[in-house]
């Protein structure tokens, strides 16, 4: 389940940039007693923005070109960091909300699989258009956010996506998705599975596995579950299948799982996880549900 604030903050573009987010402040907001790193906590970790990917939307006169937004896009993913935020004065400002960005709510994952509401800027629908070229010291201003916080390092992928955004390519979605109970080989609905994989491999993430009745379910607890990671076709509906067999619709109680994205053997993928108490489900302690199924 997520945590719920309304103070938590992703950063995706050049707020990654602490010193270029100083440098703003300083410029327009001099008497501060406090700076915005001095009431701010950075939250441990990276954190990632499902079913978005970076876009150059709007043309900045100060930045003389592109700059950055995120945009939906299904199975896509974007890297970046959360704060707490006290005074939200600064960001408006630097983001031009609401006029030029707006805030929204989101929902970020960290590296572990927990989500977290949150709160981020976007371009708005009057200004946003499909592309502008960025200059590239404004590139290399998140750029450097990137490699301060470790995304460049622990996710090229990520830094990746940054790169062909600003060359107007497609950014790489995050294809692996790991599966454990009715979509495995040899189970009811492998044939759906067959549909969009490409390749597949046995693999046990942390996990614990709980008998729901017709199909397991798993939560981020200690423990082990056996499944199968598959390279999927890097395509909508490949996402559109999963999501419609395990009830999927967003990131809030309407869901029976939460599409999530975990780190496994194989590298960062994703999987479904269990959108409600287990309190009253029997753990299977195997971790496996074809033994279960097949006993």
């Amino acid at each position: 389940m997520s945590k719920t604030t309304d103070c938590l903050y992703f950063a995706y573009g050049s707020n990654l940039n602490l010193k270029d987010l100083g440098e703003f402040e300083g410029d327009k907001f001099p008497n501060r007693e406090k700076s915005f790193e001095e009431t701010a906590n950075i939250l441990d970790g990276i954190f990632f923005l499902p079913d978005y990917q970076l876009q150059f939307t709007y043309k900045s006169i100060k930045r003389e070109g592109g700059v950055l937004d995120v945009v939906p896009k299904l199975g896509h993913a974007v890297a970046g960091k959360l704060f707490e935020v006290e005074d939200w004065n600064l960001l408006d400002a630097k983001e031009g909300a609401p006029y030029v960005y707006e805030k929204i709510e989101i929902t970020v994952i960290d590296e572990n699989g927990k989500t977290f509401d949150a709160f981020t800027y976007v371009v708005t629908s009057k200004n946003k258009v499909e592309y502008v070229k960025p200059n590239q010291k404004y590139v290399g201003i998140v750029s450097d956010g990137y490699e301060e916080f470790g995304i460049s390092q622990k996710y090229p992928w990520a830094h990746g996506n940054l790169t062909s955004a600003s060359k107007d390519l497609e950014c790489k979605m995050i294809d692996s998705m790991f599966v454990y109970g009715t979509l495995r080989k040899q189970e009811c609905r492998e044939h759906e599975m067959r549909k969009i994989s490409l390749e597949s491999k046995d693999i046990a993430i942390r996990a614990t596995m709980y008998d729901i009745g017709a199909f397991p379910a798993i939560t981020l607890e200690d423990g082990t579950v056996h499944g199968e990671i598959h390279r999927i076709k890097p395509e909508p509906h490949s996402f559109d299948t999963v999501d419609c067999i395990e009830n999927f619709n967003g990131y809030d109680e309407s869901s029976l799982y939460r599409r999530i994205l975990i780190n496994s053997s194989e590298g960062m993928c994703w999987t479904y996880v269990w959108n409600d108490t287990v309190e009253n489900y029997k753990t299977i302690s195997s971790g496996d549900w074809k033994k279960i199924n097949q006993a």
